[in-house]
């Protein structure tokens, strides 16, 4: 057993790190859509729906990293799951209607629905993580 399979702070986390480059865009994207983006108000509304959902469900990522430190075993791999999967759906939806803004088309019909449902796992799977016992609760 390695000293990172011990202490749990030793791993390395690549969601931990999706998640920060992943809110980090939401805040560039969101300053370009109100100042940069010149569109009708209803495109930027739909921006900013992008922007909302990328951040917060980055945010759920970072809970469900959070929650995988605290956990071992297959909750743990739950936890994982569930930050990949909000990660996964928030930019399949968000990067749908940022092209939907800037061409007017939608790139890949579908995109921003099944986004929204891996987004949907990904938080049922977390209450699900969170709802086993394990090593140490969040809170």
């Amino acid at each position: 057993m390695t000293q990172s399979d011990r202490h749990p702070e030793g791993r390395r986390s690549y969601l931990t790190a999706a998640a920060a480059l992943t809110a980090a865009a939401a805040v560039g994207l969101g300053a370009y859509g109100a100042h940069g983006l010149h569109v009708e108000q209803s495109l930027i509304d739909i921006w900013h729906t992008a922007v909302n959902y990328q951040m917060w469900h980055a945010l759920g990522a970072f809970a469900a990293a959070s929650l995988a430190f605290r956990r071992a075993g297959r909750t743990r791999l739950i936890c994982l799951l569930a930050g990949w999967l909000l990660l996964v759906g928030a930019l399949a939806f968000s990067i749908s209607l940022y092209l939907f803004v800037i061409n007017g088309i939608v790139p890949i019909r579908g995109a921003a629905p099944a986004g929204g449902t891996l987004m949907i796992i990904g938080w049922i799977c977390l209450a699900l993580a969170a709802l086993q016992r394990g090593r140490q609760p969040i809170f």
